[in-house]
């Protein structure tokens, strides 16, 4: 990956209507990355990439692209291009004149856009369609026909506003693929908007996770799922049980080569026994925390096992077929309801409503977050 910035923002705020939007925000994209800003409607993400692209204007902060403030630099002169969720392709021209529509509007000489249009759609396979018309495409085809028309500017930066929300779920993941391909194979930067957590997880090299106009966490897909900053980024990235304690007592930093600097630490929860954890935060006794329990770290047994650190059991309350897992919903003595995944084979039995059930897990996988 080239060293560098192809984005650099600061200190960037939005209102509309004295309502804020964007919260003194903070990010930096590094060129050639595949960067991710996921977060619920209404967060502000797209009211961030209309800035980045010079469809809005900030009330106050700067926005950097390749070292140079944009600041009142019309759309047109930015060096990026945008990819909206409606792909926005003109049905009377074929695939190749709308690919080559910006070329041409910027006056640059024919064979020089012949070149740059067989080269696009080449990078996204469609040079064998340039002669259709939108309409005899595919959804994904026109997808396509959009991200070349993007590409063939040779932007610094490409800006993707949920390019796939319009897609069934099948042609989403076989674009999912693709896409990450063709960042590969082009070197761009792509900053890619999203709210589906999955899609986030499975494209990304890194991910910014906003709520509410502000960013909350910035991190490769990984140390957002395993080490959340907060209780909403647990709960919104991937599936997960939160359960509201109070940090009981903490061990001394353990020197192990496999787990270096993690504290052991007991968190007090209502109607449980003292969970254990391991965790790299600082918390102090009587500090207050939810403990992130994703559901495939939960063992369901029909017995109690001594080997896991943790031990609850409860009656089945619910059993979800998800194909590949079965989920169970777990009604703890407590109240509290618990979801547990386990891999589905047809050689195991499932449990049924009303049974017993033990859910266990290691310390490591008690996530505390403050």
């Amino acid at each position: 990956m080239p060293e560098g910035y192809s984005l650099e923002i600061a200190g960037v705020r939005k209102s509309f209507a004295g309502v804020p939007i964007l919260q003194d925000v903070h990010l930096k994209l590094r060129k050639g990355e595949f960067f991710a800003l996921l977060g619920p409607s209404g967060c502000g993400k797209t009211t961030l990439l209309r800035i980045i692209a010079g469809l809005e204007t900030p009330d106050a902060g700067t926005i950097m692209l390749s070292g140079r403030d944009v600041a009142g630099v019309p759309p047109d002169e930015r060096p990026v291009n945008t990819v909206f969720q409606h792909y926005a392709l003109f049905p009377h021209l074929k695939v190749a004149d709308n690919v080559a529509f910006g070329l041409r509007m910027k006056q640059v000489p024919e064979p020089e856009i012949a070149s740059r249009v067989q080269e696009a759609l080449a990078s996204v396979q469609l040079a064998d369609l340039k002669n259709r018309y939108p309409a005899q495409l595919s959804g994904g085809q026109q997808q396509r026909v959009a991200l070349a028309r993007a590409l063939v500017n040779r932007p610094e930066l490409l800006l993707l506003d949920e390019p796939m929300a319009a897609l069934d779920e099948k042609l989403r993941e076989d674009m999912r693929e693709e896409l990450k391909a063709l960042q590969h194979r082009t070197g761009i930067g792509f900053l890619y908007i999203t709210h589906d957590q999955e899609e986030a997880l499975e494209l990304a090299d890194r991910i910014a996770v906003m709520d509410k106009g502000r960013v909350l966490q910035v991190g490769p897909p990984r140390d957002i799922y395993e080490e959340p900053a907060s209780a909403f980024v647990a709960d919104f990235i991937g599936d997960t049980n939160l359960v509201p304690g109070e940090v009981a007592d903490v061990e001394k930093l353990l020197l192990g080569a496999d787990l270096p600097g993690r504290r052991r630490t007991w968190v007090k929860v209502d109607g449980l026994d003292r969970i254990e954890a391991l965790t790299e935060r600082a918390l102090s006794p009587r500090q207050k925390v939810s403990v992130s329990l994703r559901p495939e770290r939960l063992h369901v047994s029909t017995r109690r096992i001594t080997d896991f650190h943790n031990c609850v059991s409860g009656k089945v309350e619910g059993v979800l077929f998800l194909g590949s897992d079965i989920e169970y919903q777990v009604r703890l003595p407590s109240g509290l309801l618990l979801r547990a995944r386990a891999v589905y084979m047809p050689v195991h039995r499932i449990l049924k409503n009303g049974e017993t059930a033990y859910l266990h897990w290691r310390a490591e996988d008690s996530c505390l977050v403050p």
